[in-house]
Formats: C-alpha cells, structure tokens, sequence
C-alpha cells in the first residue's frame, strides 16, 4: 500500500469507527447498565436503524483502520511493533465479530416489545372482561397475556446471554487492544516517525492509550464497574483516533512533498 493509502486508511477507518461508537452509544442510551436488559432490548427496538447504521460503521471503519496499521509495519524496528499490531488485529477481530450479537439484540428487541405489549393489551382485557362479569372471556384473555408475558420473558433470558457474551468480547478485546497500544508506544519511542502534531510524541501517545485500556478493563472493570471502565476507555478511544489521524496526516504529507 502507498504512504497515501496508508495514510487515509489509518486515520479515515478510525473515524469512522469512532462516529458509529457514538452513534451506537446514542441508540444504547448513555446512562444505560450493561445488564438492563429490558431498557437495552426496547432501545434496540425503538432505535433499530440508528443501531443498525452505528454498527456497521464500527465494523467497516475497524476493518479499514487495521488495513492501515498493518500497513505501517516496520516503521519501528523491533519485535515489540510486531506484537502490538498483531494484537490490535485481533482486538479489531473480535470487535468486528462482535457487532453480529448487536445485530441479534435488535432483533430480539423486535421480538421482546411485540410480546410485552401483546401481553399488556391480554392483561387489559382480562381485566376488562372480569369487570363485565364474562368470566370465559377474562379466562381466555388471561391465558393469552401469561403466554405473552412467557414469551417476553423467555426473550430477555436469551437476551441476557447474548449481552453478557457481548460485554465479554469487548472486555477481551479491549485488553488485547490495550496491551497492542502499549507494544507499539514501547517501539515508537525508539522510533524517529512523527505524526502531523509533531510536538506530540507517537511513542507516548500511544503507551498512555494502552495503559488507561488495560488499567479499565482489567482493575476499574473488577473493582468498580464495567460502565465506569467502558467511560475510562473511552479517554483512551479518543487518544487512539488522535495517534491514528496525526500520523495518517503525516503519512499523506511525507507522499504529497515527494
């Protein structure tokens, strides 16, 4: 791949990726616990093609990102470069696999609002039918809304899975991630490659995104919460698209002065 190509991979697949995580953190909700599982399921449902829209930007925009930074490969010399983006590769794996169980949350939302509200209408019935004194017609009513209430139930049991299989891959991918970030500050810091901001140290840069990753997924995560240390990581997301931009920046420069 050319420095230009490498150049607009790097730092156009982050952002990408960066505009679906917030678009994605908007359908979710801010303030929503990763095991609510009730307000998740109605969010995807209610805001399923700002999901849908936010997830296929993470998967496009990691896949290019990584194209990019594979393509820097042997900027610094060592193995630590090697092991950072190899780690990162696989982060990104994970990641990008990961945004199916999004696509399997959206529609078990689907499902979930149609079964809870199928069964408050049964429910309303029930109670509509007694008050009238027919009780054969509030006996049926009421074996509709318990079927109802069975199948939303049975939903946000599956739904708890998927979720807790979600956070999993994103916690693991996040370390991977962080431990990548980490390798490749320890490189660059040996390595005279500057980014656009060339008063900003790649090599640092890059070694402070890694630590806050690994220090949330891996202290905040277990002593805290997890929705404190996916706020955390979210500092060190930021850092990423700022090491990845200035030195796609530079990379298109250095190729547009030859």
């Amino acid at each position: 791949m050319s420095s230009r190509g490498t150049g607009l991979t790097l730092s156009l697949g982050i952002l990408v990726a960066i505009v679906g995580y917030i678009l994605w953190q908007l359908a979710i909700g801010f303030n929503t616990k990763v095991d609510d599982i009730s307000t998740i399921l109605i969010n995807s449902s209610t805001n399923g093609t700002n999901f849908s829209i936010a997830l296929i930007f993470i998967a496009v925009g990691l896949t290019v990102h990584a194209a990019g930074l594979m393509s820097t490969r042997g900027t610094a010399a060592g193995t630590a470069e090697s092991i950072g983006i190899y780690c990162i590769m696989t982060a990104i794996l994970i990641w990008v696999v990961s945004t199916g169980l999004g696509f399997a949350l959206i529609e078990m939302g689907g499902k979930f609002v149609a079964a809870a509200a199928g069964a408050a209408q049964a429910a309303g019935a029930a109670q509509a039918a007694g008050a009238a004194g027919d009780a054969a017609a509030a006996a049926a009513a009421g074996a509709l809304a318990v079927a109802a209430q069975t199948d939303a139930r049975s939903i946000a049991v599956a739904a708890g899975f998927t979720q807790a299989a979600n956070v999993a891959a994103n916690t693991i991918g996040s370390l991977l991630a962080g431990i990548g970030w980490i390798s490749i500050g320890i490189a660059y810091r040996g390595s005279d490659a500057k980014g656009a901001l060339s008063f900003i140290p790649l090599g640092w840069l890059a070694l402070i995104a890694g630590l806050i990753l690994v220090i949330a997924n891996l202290v905040i995560n277990q002593v805290a919460s997890i929705e404190l240390a996916s706020k955390i990581s979210s500092i060190s997301f930021l850092l990423i698209v700022l090491w990845s931009v200035s030195r796609g920046l530079a990379l298109i420069k250095a190729k547009a002065k030859k």
